[in-house]
């Protein structure tokens, strides 16, 4: 099975939001998936990295919202209750207060995962996925989304 045949997905289409509280930005948002024909378990995720216009985001300036939860990136390796499914899409909330500029944005994502269903004794087919799209900002989120 060829799993980079579903990079091109992990990144959606839609748009930067600006994410505010009280009419203050506080950063901004956008919507992934999971890179793969099957879901799984946040815990399978070993590594995840962001970049918005080149510009390399620090870990403990995202949030990862899938399910109506939110999760620091350091919480997502204990995360074995909480099932990411196909299709869904989960929201990577960067924090800067500095907000994006409206217009085009490059986004690029690398996501380092296991396969959990290729396990046998321990051993699982890790994976590294990456894309990169061009979104617009448009619009606000108030931190609601799922």
């Amino acid at each position: 099975m060829d799993f980079t045949a579903f990079n091109e997905y992990m990144v959606c289409e839609d748009d930067l939001k600006i994410y505010e509280a009280k009419g203050i930005p506080l950063g901004y948002d956008f919507c992934v998936k999971y890179p793969t024909y099957r879901g799984a378990y946040l815990c399978n995720i070993e590594n995840l990295e962001v970049m918005i216009d080149g510009k390399i985001i620090p870990g403990d300036a995202i949030r990862f919202g899938v399910n109506g939860k939110w999760f620091f990136l350091n919480e997502i390796p204990e995360c074995s209750k909480e099932y990411w499914f196909t299709g869904t899409k989960a929201v990577i909330r960067v924090l800067d207060e500095n907000p994006l500029n409206q217009g085009e944005h490059e986004v690029f994502m690398k996501m380092k995962h296991k396969i959990p269903y290729t396990g046998y004794f321990g051993n699982y087919l890790m994976i590294t996925s990456t894309c990169t799209k061009k979104l617009n900002t448009k619009g606000s989120s108030d931190g609601n989304e799922k």
